[in-house]
Parts: structure tokens; sequence; C-alpha cells
């Protein structure tokens, strides 16, 4: 009887951690908000954003954003609860310019694609910084 208790504790165990390994995968696809240290536009639809110095991200937008290629463009990063973002949904993009009373314009994320650390490399230099 006790081999059968110990052998289905282990079973659950192998089973519980074959679960939480996509949990794990899908855990580095997100980002919190308070980690988002660098952004740069390559155009109006397309938004690189940098998270914790080592993370990149590339979010496509379903609509153009002309103001995110301003010099004094600013991004706000909206959330309703959490700060983890994971996917287009869960962004809520403002971006405002440097003068005062300036209008925010709001830009809807299409796709939120994690870059692999030889793509974040092949970015042009300027976007590496951040």
């Amino acid at each position: 009887m006790n081999r059968v208790a110990a052998c289905s504790a282990v079973l659950a165990g192998v089973m519980l951690g074959a679960s939480l390994t996509p949990a794990v995968a899908d855990a580095k696809r997100c980002v919190r908000t308070h980690e988002i240290d660098g952004w740069r536009a390559s155009d109006a639809k397309t938004l690189y954003v940098r998270a914790a110095q080592t993370q990149y991200y590339r979010l496509d937008l379903g609509n153009a954003c002309p103001l995110l290629t301003d010099k004094g463009a600013h991004i706000a990063y909206k959330t309703s609860g959490s700060d983890l973002l994971c996917g287009p949904a869960d962004w809520d993009l403002e971006v405002t310019r440097d003068a005062h009373g300036s209008l925010p314009s709001h830009c809807v994320v299409k796709t939120m694609t994690p870059l692999s650390d030889s793509e974040a490399a092949a970015l042009p230099k300027g976007f590496q910084g951040m």
C-alpha cells in the first residue's frame, strides 16, 4: 500500500512539473511595465521595447501612430490591474509629445514578439542601447 501511495505521489509530481513547464516558458514572453527601460520606433507601426536591460520585444501596431517617430515623444503604458504584459491585448499605449497640452495618440498593439538574443543583436545600433 505504501508503494502505491509513493508511486502516486511521484506520478503526480511528474505530471505537475509537466504542466508547469509551459507556464514557465510563457513567463519569458511576458514583461512587467516597471521593467521597461527603453523603446524605439522604426516607423509609425513598429515599436521595439527593452525590458530589464536584456529582453527585447517587437510590437507591431494595428494603426499608425505617427507621434512615435517624433523626437519628443513619450509613451504611457496603462494597465488594468496587473502590470504583466504577455500579449497584444495587455498593452494600452498612449503617445504624447513634449509640448504641454498635446493630446495623446492611442496606439493599438496587433502583435507582441519577444526577440531572441541573435535578433536583438541584429537590431540597428541606435536600438540596442535604447
